[in-house]
C-alpha cells in the first residue's frame, strides 16, 4: 500500500493556455464514464496523461486530482499521489501548454517528505508547520513558530535553537507519546522547469 501524498497546485501563465488546461480537467472529471478503464475513477491523473496525447503507461500517474478551481486566470487544485507529487504529469502538461508556471506544495507524512517548489513564497508561503495533540498548525516564519509553540509549551523560547531545545525537552517529559510536539520544515526544491 502507497504512502500518500497531497499536494496542492497553483498554475498561471497565458490566460487562453491556463484556461484550455482547466477546461480540459473539467471536461474529464464531468465524462460520464472515464477516459481510460482503472481504479481511481474520472479524475485519474492518467486521464489527463492520455488526454494531452500521452501514454499513461510511459508517464507516472498514480493518483487523482481534485477541488479543481479557475478564477481570474489562476487554476488551482489538489491532488492525491502516491510517494511524492506526480511532476511529471505537470511537465507533460507544460509542455503542451508552455507559458505555464506551475507552483506546487506537497505532504507525505509516512517518509516525512514536505517540499515546494515556490522559493519565492507567491502562492505558498509556509515553511514549517508543528504538528501537536493540538493538531496542525502552518508557518511562514521561524519567529512565529517560535511564538506559537512558547504558547504550547509554557516557556518562552527565540530562536531555532532555542526552539528545538525546548522541543526535545518537552518530548523527553511527557508521559504520552500522543502529547509530542513535531517541528517539520518544508523542503525549497528547484523545479525551474515547472516555473520557468
Amino acid at each position: 500500500m502507497a504512502n500518500w501524498c497531497y499536494s496542492s497546485y497553483c498554475i498561471e501563465g497565458d490566460n487562453e493556455e491556463v484556461r484550455s488546461l482547466y477546461r480540459r480537467m473539467k471536461r474529464l472529471q464531468d465524462r460520464r464514464k472515464s477516459l481510460v478503464e482503472n481504479d481511481f475513477g474520472k479524475t485519474w491523473l492518467g486521464n489527463l496523461v492520455t488526454d494531452l496525447g500521452s501514454d499513461w503507461k510511459e508517464v507516472y500517474c498514480r493518483g487523482t486530482w481534485s477541488d479543481l478551481g479557475y478564477e481570474k486566470g489562476i487554476l488551482r487544485f489538489n491532488t492525491e499521489t502516491a510517494y511524492s507529487p506526480m511532476n511529471a504529469v505537470m511537465k507533460l502538461a507544460k509542455s503542451k501548454y508552455p507559458s505555464l508556471r506551475i507552483y506546487y506544495s506537497a505532504e507525505e507524512d509516512g517518509w516525512g517528505v514536505y517540499v515546494t517548489n515556490d522559493a519565492e513564497g507567491k502562492h505558498y508561503p509556509d515553511r514549517y508547520f508543528v504538528e501537536s495533540e493540538w493538531g496542525r498548525e502552518y508557518f511562514s516564519t521561524m519567529t512565529n513558530v517560535c511564538v506559537y509553540v512558547s504558547g504550547l509549551i509554557k516557556k518562552e523560547v527565540r530562536d531555532e535553537k532555542e526552539l528545538r531545545a525546548a522541543i526535545e525537552e518537552w518530548n523527553e517529559n511527557v508521559e504520552d507519546i500522543d502529547e509530542n510536539i513535531t517541528l517539520n520544515e518544508f523542503k525549497v526544491e528547484k523545479d525551474e522547469y515547472l516555473r520557468v
